[in-house]
């Protein structure tokens, strides 16, 4: 089963079960349904309603739900600001990030049984891009590839100089959640990947003030796009 984290203007993308799943922190809404032939699980990153801020997501309630479910593979749906080498409404993977956490982002609260440290040399996995592009093609949809995220906490924007910092240290997106999903998935043993959509030049890139309505506006563009390659990348899984 594939499990799936709809971002801003993802909030729910299949009809079918909706489950209210228990975990050790909180319990979450998980609708089970079929997109594509095959089956996935569903959860809203900021609610139903674009009601939880990004600093306030509960991410390892997210995962471990669909971790309980049985989903094997999950896909974060992102919306990123563009610091280099893509443009808005582009959809593209990511390889790699940089964190930029406030607190602790990990399941591993004790090394009671021994130490824990996962290993984070692949961060997104390659075979997931690989079907993510690949179902981008089969539907005659664009998928780029090369995203390194820098991830912050938010829930407001980043500044002009923080912008070039990240830049300097690789980052050509930057987003408010993907790298925490990515670590937290990798301690579940699950499989990881992004569908990124390029939402917004990033401030200082971007001549413009950032809204959130700028970035909603470009989501609702690509919901037919990336929903497309939902269901492809699901069909193939099965």
């Amino acid at each position: 089963m594939l499990g799936i984290i709809g971002g801003s203007g993802f909030y729910k993308i299949v009809k079918g079960e909706e489950r209210h799943v228990e975990t050790p922190y909180g319990w979450r809404k998980v609708s089970l349904g079929r997109i594509g032939g095959g089956k996935i699980a569903f959860i809203a990153r900021h609610g139903e309603y674009h009601t939880v801020p990004p600093h306030r997501i509960n991410h390892r309630a997210n995962l471990y739900a669909l971790h309980k479910v049985g989903a094997k593979s999950i896909v974060g749906i992102n919306a990123c600001g563009i610091i280099s080498k893509f443009k808005p409404g582009e959809i593209m993977t990511i390889d790699d990030f940089l964190a930029f956490h406030i607190g602790p982002v990990t399941f591993h609260e004790s090394f009671a049984g021994g130490a824990k440290h996962e290993d984070m040399s692949e961060p997104y996995s390659r075979k997931l891009n690989a079907l993510i592009a690949r179902a981008g093609g089969k539907a005659k949809i664009a998928v780029k590839s090369g995203g390194i995220v820098a991830t912050t906490f938010g829930p407001r924007f980043e500044t002009p100089a923080e912008i070039r910092a990240f830049g300097m240290l690789g980052a050509n997106l930057v987003s408010m959640t993907s790298a925490y999903e990515a670590i937290l998935a990798r301690e579940l043993g699950a499989n990881y990947s992004s569908i990124a959509i390029g939402t917004n030049y990033a401030a200082g890139v971007s001549k413009n003030r950032l809204s959130h309505a700028e970035v909603i506006g470009m989501m609702e563009k690509n919901e037919a796009r990336v929903i497309k390659i939902v269901g492809g990348l699901a069909g193939s899984m099965g």
